[in-house]
């Protein structure tokens, strides 16, 4: 296991490396600023067909907008310094004998969660989105009422619900993982299943208007995505573990 020492050590390495990865997420900021207002034309023409019109209502909301943005592709950017410099940590103090991970498992486990979380982000941006904010659109229009809808929230919702929705496409790793590692039987995904399904419902309500149709179109593909990670969980953990007959 790892210990407390281990933990202190890895950090203090870090402390020495952090202001080098600030500057890097700010100049990595710094050059992507120009470029988001055409990051949110895209947005906007990928994500919206029909009668809109994207407003600002304060002066600087854009501009802090596209600011957020860019501090967000810094951020992003910085992620594989960050995963390498872990990596580095753990190879060095050969961490993984302890944790029985080898370098190939690690590898795997890092190119699935990145795949993973890259569809769940390309589902959500590629399909679900554009489904329901013509949804949200044409039921506004169907109505009489003109949409007119801020820049900043709109952005915000696209961003949030690609994210979460990239989140929720690691559900399979992650339950393999516990599983696997008996931290968490099957049995207890299977037998808190309808808990989970309320905990969905909720991010689901979070993540999207006030609007049950919109918040049924996000929550029941989540759940339907943790009903088959409990199929595959199947086929990736050992009965022995899993304390499935």
């Amino acid at each position: 296991m790892i210990s407390v020492k281990d933990i202190g050590a890895i950090i203090v390495k870090f402390k020495n490396t952090i202001i080098y990865l600030l500057l890097y997420v700010l100049v990595v900021s710094s050059i992507s600023f120009p470029f988001t207002g055409n990051i949110i034309l895209r947005m906007r023409d990928d994500l919206l067909v029909g009668q809109y019109i994207l407003i600002q209502t304060q002066p600087l909301e854009l501009m802090m907008l596209q600011l957020k943005m860019s501090i967000i592709i810094g951020i992003i950017a910085a992620l594989p310094v960050l995963f390498y410099l872990a990596y580095k940590q753990v190879k060095e103090r050969k961490l993984g004998h302890r944790l029985k991970i080898s370098k190939l498992k690690l590898a795997l486990w890092l190119i699935s969660a990145l795949a993973l979380f890259t569809v769940g982000c390309a589902y959500s941006y590629y399909l679900m989105l554009p489904f329901v904010f013509q949804y949200l659109l044409q039921s506004a229009v169907d109505v009489g009422v003109a949409n007119h809808w801020k820049v900043t929230e709109f952005i915000n919702f696209a961003i949030m619900t690609t994210f979460v929705f990239g989140l929720v496409f690691e559900l399979p790793l992650v339950m393999t993982i516990l599983a696997r590692s008996g931290i968490v039987p099957v049995e207890i995904f299977k037998r808190y299943r309808r808990h989970m399904y309320i905990v969905i419902l909720i991010v689901a309500a979070l993540v999207t208007s006030p609007d049950v149709i919109t918040q049924i179109m996000v929550g029941v593909p989540l759940i339907i995505f943790y009903e088959l990670s409990l199929f595959l969980l199947r086929f990736t953990v050992k009965p022995s573990r899993a304390n499935v007959a």
